[in-house]
């Protein structure tokens, strides 16, 4: 039988590129539940990422390196620490961008399609307080901040007889641009539960929802778990996610290396103490309880399954 893959998609932003660059070391030095058989010869791509960690910074989404490097490429890995049964792990050359025109047009490709489909799981990312994410416009508050522009209140209540008034509809192109991050989200797990292949065995397809820089969350917030996390910052796509009936759904949060380069320097002093493997962590959404290992590659290990 054909091997079949697992894919990692998100939006824009969503934490897929830094991710991988973590994973890379992680399959070098063979640490973790999932291992790499080999590498593939050319991921211009990921080394450059890889780099920036290496330095001590995240990979920026400006770099022009990163653009120029992007390509389609898998490569051969196995659970259960090496002994699982072989699987390609996909990373297709589509930014979050290309999903959102996606998700915008209703139109997917014949090639994205087919790489759907040839897939019996997925990783879905989505990133903790990116200046990506497009919240849904609250038409309440919106009313009256284009009231206190006008200056004049006084007009739009008479002409509506005192009942709140009708907004036009946002122009087209502005809809296509800017569509919440909770829809897409949504759509791109309706995508994922409407073409993933059923695994070998019969068994639905597995779903890991990988929320990205976990340790920039209040640590309030952050006790609750993931999926709390998502009830209160996405409670649009955390209710599809409690209602899909055909996906394998497991819900993660992860800090590819445990804490802030950008904004903390007392972390940053000590971040090059330790290899890089030896840094980050994943937060992983049981039942009944939350639990946290140090096992960055664990959500696309789960999502093959053994």
């Amino acid at each position: 039988m054909e091997s079949k893959s697992i894919i990692l998609i998100g939006g824009p932003d969503s934490g897929k590129t830094n991710y991988l660059a973590r994973l890379w070391p992680s399959f070098q030095r063979k640490k973790g539940e999932l291992r790499a058989d080999k590498t593939p010869t050319d991921i211009s791509y990921v080394d450059s990422a890889v780099e920036h960690l290496m330095m001590g910074e995240f990979a920026p989404r400006s770099d022009r390196n990163l653009e120029v490097g992007r390509a389609d490429f898998s490569i051969d890995v196995r659970a259960g620490f090496g002994n699982g049964e072989l699987r390609s792990l996909m990373i297709p050359d589509i930014s979050g961008e290309l999903w959102t025109k996606a998700v915008a047009t209703s139109e997917i490709s014949t090639e994205w399609l087919n790489l759907l489909q040839e897939s019996e799981g997925a990783v879905l990312f989505v990133r903790h307080a990116s200046d990506q994410t497009i919240q849904p416009l609250d038409w309440v508050t919106a009313r009256s901040v284009l009231n206190l522009l006008s200056g004049d209140d006084s007009e739009i209540e008479d002409d509506t007889n005192g009942e709140p008034a009708d907004l036009a509809e946002p122009p087209i192109e502005s809809q296509e641009q800017a569509i919440p991050t909770q829809v897409l989200l949504c759509e791109l797990l309706r995508y994922l539960s409407t073409f993933l292949a059923d695994r070998a065995d019969g068994s639905a397809p597995k779903v890991s929802v990988v929320i990205a820089a976990w340790d920039m969350i209040g640590p309030e917030l952050r006790a609750e778990g993931p999926r709390k996390y998502l009830a209160q910052e996405f409670p649009l796509f955390a209710g599809r996610l409690a209602c899909e009936s055909r996906l394998s759904i497991k819900i993660f949060g992860t800090s590819i290396v445990g804490g802030d380069l950008n904004d903390d320097p007392d972390f940053k002093a000590t971040y090059f103490d330790r290899h890089i493997t030896d840094h980050g962590y994943v937060v992983v959404q049981e039942p009944d309880r939350v639990q946290t290992v140090d096992d960055i590659t664990l959500p696309i290990a789960w999502a093959i399954g053994t």
